[in-house]
């Protein structure tokens, strides 16, 4: 059963020891069993075993800082939303305080070896609260991220366009670390949690043990309106629109909630950066080494083809729009796997 999988996705991930002629990396990654964590640990995996480099994994990161980390040389590699690149690149947002100068200078660095979809948005409560559609979190408490980041720009803009409700005026929102995010849902500090997932999700088996859950699409009329369309062609952002059958493996227990037999939300697209001044030679291998770690992938891990691993079109991941530019050594393994990056996303040469 996919959802017992889930539990032993970590375990199938174990480094191998060879010290890969004493490259070292840095990664850094979000929450954890999530598919930043597992792209992560999966070319910890895959660079071990070609002894291409030992890569040091870390899950749980508030991935603002760690893309900024990359952009300063601090660490190697991080898994990194394009809004937020986006956003780097032009000293707005949570990179405000970098000036626009600057901040052009450090997300102009950055370079992605290959990308994913981070995350799918879900509005989730337990049936005994009565939330089942986003008009009803009017008065609520909400989950709705970690303190700062892509995650809960996206959650407080999903839930204005839904409900035309801002945060602190019509709705409490509540900030926390990922770590935390799953006890905070389950003791009921919060009414409902609006919060990236994957399909199938590692939290929904968890949040299941302890009650019904609500799963609740966005309205189709707003989905489909003035606001919608402008922000699911938005930087970093691709619309996801797909049947409710494809959310039938959690049973019973979870009430897909919907207009009609479609499901309705936004999934952020990102993928793992590296620094423009990365060795082309390594970068090249890494991202080789991870294309062809994708057979295997797909079997391991349930979601993985619904994060859209292996696929690099420009309608797919929205990487136009967000500025997104290729390490070079990726663009070689890429077009060497018969996948040639879109030419919006080729580095200057």
């Amino acid at each position: 059963m996919k959802l017992i999988l889930l539990s032993g996705v970590a375990a199938l991930f174990i480094a191998g020891t060879a010290q890969a002629q004493n490259i070292t990396l840095t990664h850094e990654a979000g929450s954890a069993g999530g598919a930043s964590d597992i792209a992560a640990k999966n070319l910890a995996e895959v660079a071990a075993a070609g002894k291409l480099a030992t890569i040091q994994v870390q899950a749980g990161k508030t991935l603002t800082k760690s893309m900024l980390q990359v952009a300063q040389g601090k660490t190697d590699i991080a898994a990194s939303p394009f809004l937020l690149k986006f956003l780097m690149a032009r000293g707005l947002g949570p990179y405000s305080g970098l000036g626009k100068e600057k901040g052009k200078v450090l997300g102009n660095s950055l370079r992605l070896l290959y990308p994913y979809h981070i995350a799918t948005f879900f509005l989730i409560s337990f049936q005994s609260t009565g939330i089942d559609s986003f008009a009803k979190l009017k008065g609520k408490t909400i989950h709705n991220g970690p303190p700062r980041g892509g995650a809960l720009i996206s959650a407080r803009q999903i839930i204005q366009l839904s409900a035309g409700y801002k945060e602190g005026r019509d709705y409490t929102g509540k900030q926390i670390a990922w770590g935390q995010a799953n006890s905070i849902f389950l003791d009921r500090s919060v009414d409902a949690a609006l919060r990236p997932g994957t399909n199938p999700s590692a939290f929904m088996p968890v949040f299941m043990a302890a009650g019904k859950l609500n799963l609740i699409s966005v309205p189709k009329a707003k989905f489909e309106g003035k606001g919608w369309t402008k922000y699911k062609n938005a930087p970093g952002n691709v619309a996801q629109v797909f049947p409710v059958s494809e959310l039938a493996h959690y049973g019973p227990k979870v009430r897909v909630i919907s207009d009609d037999a479609m499901f309705r939300t936004i999934a952020n697209a990102a993928g793992d950066m590296v620094h423009k001044n990365m060795d082309k030679k390594l970068a090249k291998a890494l991202t080789a080494a991870f294309i062809k770690s994708l057979p295997d992938l797909y079997r391991k891990v349930p979601f993985a083809r619904n994060s859209q691993f292996g696929n690099i079109s420009d309608k797919g991941m929205g990487i136009c729009k967000a500025g997104i530019q290729f390490h070079p050594g990726a663009v070689e393994a890429w077009a060497e796997a018969g996948k040639p990056v879109p030419k919006c996303a080729l580095p200057p040469s």
